[in-house]
């Protein structure tokens, strides 16, 4: 199956789900990536703002500055494509931006080094054991990922039924090291 088709079809059942499900298995989700080794370590989190259909990463981001983690959320540049990492404090300092209308930092927040972090936690459309995943096409997390250090864990969150047989990969998609669901964890790295 190529990458649209999987796309539409995989995001077809993420939007079927229903709001009481959603909220259990964003919830069990949450409480197995707080009980990982390579969370607890982690003082510097990269992670989505959840949009749509995705796992609503917004009650994890307050969770986490709750716990005194450093959040950093990504902004987008859709002129070239590229994203870069952006702390933040609370979520009141995020607008609506882009032709999908996330939420993300001002253009006017300083970006961070990518070696500031110490965990980046990945979206995504659909994923298989090896860690492939497939994301929404831009590329904008393959280009961002291709310069940090591999010693920085990638853990992707998503729903059980994302995971796949085999996700097709090109040379330039980057893999998770851990992938977190409702039903799973596998470990990669």
């Amino acid at each position: 199956m190529d990458k649209k088709t999987l796309r539409k079809e995989i995001l077809k059942k993420r939007g079927n789900i229903s709001k009481e499900e959603r909220t259990v298995f964003d919830n069990i989700i949450k409480e197995k990536l707080e009980g990982m080794d390579f969370f607890n370590k982690a003082n510097n989190i990269f992670i989505y703002v959840g949009f749509g259909s995705e796992i609503n990463t917004i009650d994890y981001i307050n969770e986490f500055l709750k716990m005194g983690k450093r959040i950093f959320v990504p902004r987008t540049n859709e002129e070239n494509k590229t994203m870069d990492a952006v702390e933040i404090k609370s979520l009141d300092s995020l607008v609506k931006s882009g032709k999908y209308q996330i939420l993300e930092p001002s253009k006017e927040i300083k970006a961070a080094e990518k070696s500031d972090l110490d965990l980046v936690i990945l979206p995504g459309v659909a994923f298989d054991d090896k860690g492939g995943r497939v994301g929404y096409g831009a590329g904008y997390y393959d280009k961002y990922l291709k310069g940090l250090s591999e010693d920085i864990p990638k853990a992707a969150l998503c729903y059980d039924f994302q995971l796949i047989d085999k996700v097709p990969m090109e040379e330039h998609d980057v893999r998770a090291d851990y992938i977190i669901t409702e039903k799973r964890f596998i470990v990669l790295k």
